[in-house]
């Protein structure tokens, strides 16, 4: 049996929501060199973007076909801590696509991942599959850090092979949201509130 593991080099899996979740899927595959563009995104179109924003701690994974059976998925189980926008239970499923079912493997450049037993506050978008998924390819996943000495509690972005892309300005008085890397070290509880807050101003459905 020849070797059924590939990988894609292009793969539109976002809608458009507007500027605010404009997706660009372009993968530029070179030998082992991957890279995806993506829109960069501000806290503030994060926000605005996702159905869900949740605290809280991946317990399990697995990877299946979609219905279709035209792409591999891979679904990570999150134990819900704290929820900051959407009316979810005690338990959701953020889904990626790739992964491995059998000898077929499917991999995509800049797909965030997940570790069972990683803590983290994730933005979800709702994708036309149905599956909710780390807004804007990672940059909706923040990881969260116990410091073992001191107890401090902080996150950090956690989006990883991608390159990020500036979006030509819609006039010369656009206002200018806020970088995610500003939340890089901030103490847990301060980021969940700053996100609160965005919620109540901005309205809790996503923006399209």
């Amino acid at each position: 049996m020849g070797d059924s593991r590939f990988k894609v080099a292009s793969l539109p899996l976002h809608k458009n929501r507007g500027s605010a979740a404009l997706a660009l899927a372009l993968f530029l595959c070179a030998g082992s060199l991957q890279a995806t563009l993506v829109p960069r995104m501000s806290l503030e179109e994060v926000v605005d973007a996702s159905e869900s924003i949740v605290q809280g701690t991946v317990v399990r994974s697995w990877s299946a076909w979609d219905e279709g059976r035209k792409y591999i998925w891979t679904h990570y189980e999150i134990q819900v801590a704290d929820r900051l926008k959407g009316n979810l239970p005690g338990t959701m499923v953020v889904s990626e696509p790739g992964g491995a079912v059998g000898e077929t493997e499917l991999q995509i450049a800049g797909t965030p991942q997940y570790e069972v037993g990683e803590e983290i506050v994730l933005f979800a978008e709702r994708t036309p599959l149905g599956y909710l998924r780390t807004c804007g390819w990672g940059q909706g996943k923040f990881q969260v850090t116990r410091a073992p000495l001191n107890g401090k509690v902080t996150v950090r972005t956690a989006a990883k092979g991608i390159q990020l892309v500036e979006r030509p300005a819609a006039g010369p008085t656009k206002p200018q949201g806020t970088p995610l890397g500003e939340m890089n070290g901030l103490e847990l509880e301060q980021f969940k509130t700053r996100v609160r807050e965005l919620v109540g101003q901005r309205g809790s459905l996503p923006a399209r």
